[in-house]
């Protein structure tokens, strides 16, 4: 087994260094809001290939890299099969989603619910989205902690704050949380596009280190010898299409959601809605789609060697709650050199960051416009200036980081945290999304349709989980009523919290939904707003000839050019003292990271160069 290594200083002033530049990103970029449509939607200008990564990457957290790696070091084939379902997902955008989304031509996700269904719906949908969602922003940061605190080796010390003692991992969390919340909170939209590019950046560097190297250290020096031991000494029907501790339908309530997740989630439609032209959408979509094959395996591989190379990974980490989710941070800390682990932290920090960024910038946006404004207007008696919105939008950012910290400083009482992530998700999603992704394909229901719909999927989920609780004897305790599993077998078939949420919310607001079309009515305001988004969405949205360059986002595309040619040049200066030690991996990551910042940069000049040029021939 490969004697792994904590984080020491070299590691500590990389992760530092990295904070450091997220939150100059945020101030840096804040000179591009302008108004509150920059701010959350970029303007409508964010260019394609960057929404494209920002949609690919705000998919994946640590969720990735804690709570799959748990999955996979206890079921490998199970796994590679599992994380392999954005693809199609992602089809699906490209040939209905993306388009309707970009043809809704609206400025903030709920803002749909408006013109399909009506202003009470924005304001019940707002009610019920607001909660689980800052929930699930709770849930990410505890799993980012899990990796980091792990990584840094601080889950066995204690700190003295003066007012406080905290353990290292509550530290952790305190202090990641504040860097989020932070540089969201000043950047917005175009905050989180930028920093998302960074993200994949680096996501990708350590993603073809890490794959490689895993199998050297396995084969004892040969990649070949390393496959062929997988191949031998893995466990058992280790590579067989099956979920350790599942129940069956696991799998189709984990596919459905995930339908929903990359389709109608608020996050997936800001991405679609944001880009010039329907047209981009289809190449973000099929960009994705791409990704959701490729890299996932990327990250997954390697963790298929940790069950050979830490076979009791449980004794090395009995703090952790599933110690199987320190998998991927035990295996890199074993076969990386010092500086690679910090820009290994930074990867892990950054895949959270960018779920974490997206799910904040569009909960302030929802908060603000839909919210905020409305009441502001009828109280005042005019709408709020744009300065006033903006600074209403960064106050919503502060407070849901602080509410999500608290979530996360109680979340290691209740087991893993893929299955903690998976219940709190279908605790919302599935009745959540089914009144979205059927109301843009199907308008022939009424104004009230989508709260109907909602609101008994939401009640059908809530009466089931608490009748189930209370004949298994569980609390009624919130947080346990949400967040601890439950096991029973309905006509043979097991289900567990996950699966009863998913099925109970997709079906009720299913049917609820059809059944609303029979008493299809449309009258007065409803009619007109209903009409109008029929009109929209049968008309392509695209970008009028000739349309200037909004140079922002070839800034964005510049900007993130350049941090990857910093990160690259960080790692070739710690190669010299690490050199003795591995440091040639930092060398070679180095290398990429410049060559490839480079590359960005001259194509972003380049592309500026040729479209001020046909702008120049249009003109004369």
């Amino acid at each position: 087994m490969p004697e792994i290594q904590f984080l020491n200083s070299l590691d500590y002033v990389v992760v530092g260094l990295y904070m450091l530049m997220v939150v100059g990103i945020g101030m840096y970029v804040s000179r591009f809001n302008k108004k509150t449509t920059d701010y959350f939607k970029g303007g409508g200008h964010i260019p394609w290939g960057l929404s494209a990564i920002s949609l690919f990457v705000s998919g994946f957290s640590a969720f990735m890299f804690v709570g799959a790696a748990g999955v996979t070091y206890g079921s490998g084939g199970g796994a590679l099969v599992l994380f392999s379902l954005a693809c199609p997902a992602y089809l699906l955008g490209y040939f209905i989603y993306g388009p309707l989304w970009r043809r809704t031509r609206i400025d903030t996700p709920m803002q749909f619910l408006n013109r399909r269904y009506s202003p009470g719906t924005t304001y019940f949908y707002t009610l019920l989205a607001v909660v689980p969602n800052v929930l699930v922003l709770g849930i990410w940061i505890y799993m980012l902690c899990i990796f980091i605190a792990t990584a840094l080796g601080l889950t066995t010390m204690t700190f003295d704050l003066g007012l406080v003692t905290v353990n290292g991992f509550q530290l952790t969390l305190l202090v990641t949380g504040a860097v989020m919340v932070l540089y969201t909170m000043v950047g917005g939209l175009w905050a989180v596009m930028v920093t998302d590019a960074l993200q994949f950046v680096i996501l990708f560097l350590i993603s073809l280190i890490v794959l490689p190297t895993a199998f050297y250290f396995l084969g004892d020096g040969s990649l070949t010898d390393g496959v062929g031991r997988l191949l031998r000494e893995a466990p058992e029907g280790y590579f067989a299409v099956n979920l350790e501790g599942q129940p069956k339908l696991f799998w189709a309530a984990y596919f459905t959601n995930i339908i929903l997740g990359y389709n109608v989630n608020w996050h997936i439609a800001q991405r679609y809605y944001s880009v010039p032209d329907e047209r981009d959408t289809r190449k973000m979509a099929l960009w994705c789609a791409f990704l959701g094959i490729a890299l996932p395996m990327l990250w997954i591989l390697p963790v298929l060697t940790t069950p050979i190379l830490f076979p009791n990974i449980e004794a090395m980490w009995p703090e952790l709650a599933q110690p199987s989710e320190a998998a991927f941070v035990t295996l890199a800390m074993a076969v990386l050199p010092h500086g690679m682990l910090g820009i290994m932290v930074a990867a892990i920090f950054a895949a959270t960051m960018s779920s974490a960024d997206t799910t904040f910038n569009w909960l302030a946006a929802v908060l603000t416009k839909d919210v905020y404004v409305p009441a502001a207007e009828r109280v005042q008696g005019h709408e709020p200036t744009e300065r006033t919105q903006l600074w209403v939008g960064k106050a919503c950012v502060a407070i849901m980081g602080v509410i999500a910290i608290w979530v996360a400083l109680n979340m290691e009482r209740f087991g893993g945290a893929f299955d903690v992530y998976m219940r709190a998700e279908s605790l919302y999603k599935p009745a959540m999304f089914i009144p979205v992704l059927l109301g843009l394909v199907y308008t022939r229901t009424p104004w009230w349709s989508g709260m109907a719909a909602l609101g008994a999927g939401v009640l059908g989920i809530v009466v089931v989980g608490v009748a189930t609780n209370l004949s298994q004897g569980q609390p009624l305790e919130i947080m346990s009523a949400i967040f601890t599993d439950l096991r029973l077998t309905v006509w043979g078939v097991e289900l567990g919290r996950y699966e009863i949420n998913t099925l109970v919310g997709v079906g009720l607001s299913t049917v609820v939904f059809l059944l609303s079309s029979l008493v299809d009515e449309r009258k007065g305001a409803f009619r007109e707003r209903i009409e109008a988004l029929e009109l929209d969405l049968k008309t392509p949205a695209l970008a009028a000839p000739g349309t200037k360059l909004d140079l922002r986002g070839l800034r964005a595309y510049r900007l993130a050019g350049r941090l990857a040619v910093v990160i690259g040049a960080v790692l070739l200066v710690l190669s010299v003292p690490t050199f003795g030690e591995g440091g040639l991996l930092n060398v070679v990551a180095g290398l990429m990271a410049v060559a490839l910042g480079v590359l960005v940069v001259a194509a972003t000049r380049r592309y500026e160069r040729r479209h001020t040029k046909e702008q120049m021939e249009v003109t004369v």
